[in-house]
């Protein structure tokens, strides 16, 4: 996904919050030094074994369109 995004850095958006098999988290896509481009919430359910099964992904900012 970052090498789609150069220049742009990935980051977490706040803690992890994690309980009976599933991970919710918030990030933030932009430059290193400035106001994050895109915001996103995902949701990563973990099998048995600690293992991530799947994300679900929402964007809640995105850029508007010019």
């Amino acid at each position: 996904m970052q090498q789609q995004f150069p220049g742009l850095v990935f980051r977490l958006g706040g803690p992890v919050d994690a309980n009976h098999n599933q991970a919710r988290f918030t990030w933030h896509l932009g430059p290193s030094d400035g106001e994050p481009l895109v915001i996103g919430f995902d949701v990563a359910v973990l099998d048995a074994g600690g293992q991530i099964r799947s994300v679900h992904g929402f964007l809640d900012k995105v850029p508007a369109a010019a």
